[in-house]
């Protein structure tokens, strides 16, 4: 082989690479969309998983977020960091993530957070937030049971969050 034909088929194998890598990164990892459907358990919403694998797993693998709980506040600054660092989605896609990663991955305190957290996370009516506010003035929870008892509470969703270790007392 010639030089010059193993100087081409470099260069068309290089551009092939490059091409397929980035339309990988585009598109995230293979099986990150089932990977992020999978993690989904708390949102039923189908469009915010695919919102998560477009925009995240255009830079991540969904392992890197998925076993990452944190709490609401810290999902806020990581999404806006992630904006400073160059990501690109619409606002319908940025709140369909956090509502992703609110709803799935979303560390809770039922004694601290605000009450719109709470009723995000524990996906609840904001008058049962407020309820659970108005309760810890005075007696903290301390344990779901507790907990279970607050009208409008949903025991599926709590009992999920808690299989998760995502509710703190």
């Amino acid at each position: 082989m010639t030089r010059l034909t193993y100087r081409t088929f470099a260069l068309v194998g290089l551009a092939f690479y490059l091409v397929a890598s980035s339309f990988v990164s585009a598109q995230g990892a293979p099986g990150d969309l089932e990977m992020i459907t999978k993690s989904s358990d708390l949102d039923p919403d189908m469009a915010d998983a695919r919102a998560v694998a477009t925009v995240c797993t255009a830079c991540h693998s969904s392992t890197q977020f998925l076993t990452a709980a944190r709490p609401y506040l810290r999902w806020e600054q990581t999404i806006q960091d992630m904006l400073d660092r160059g990501a690109v989605a619409t606002d319908e896609q940025l709140d369909r993530i956090l509502t992703y990663l609110v709803r799935n991955i979303a560390i809770v305190n039922v004694n601290s957070s605000p009450a719109d957290q709470l009723a995000m996370t524990l996906q609840i009516p904001a008058a049962a937030a407020q309820e659970i506010v108005t309760r810890r003035s005075g007696r903290a929870f301390t344990n779901i049971d507790e907990l279970k008892a607050t009208k409008g509470i949903n025991t599926d969703v709590l009992q999920k969050l808690a299989a998760k270790n995502l509710i703190q007392f």
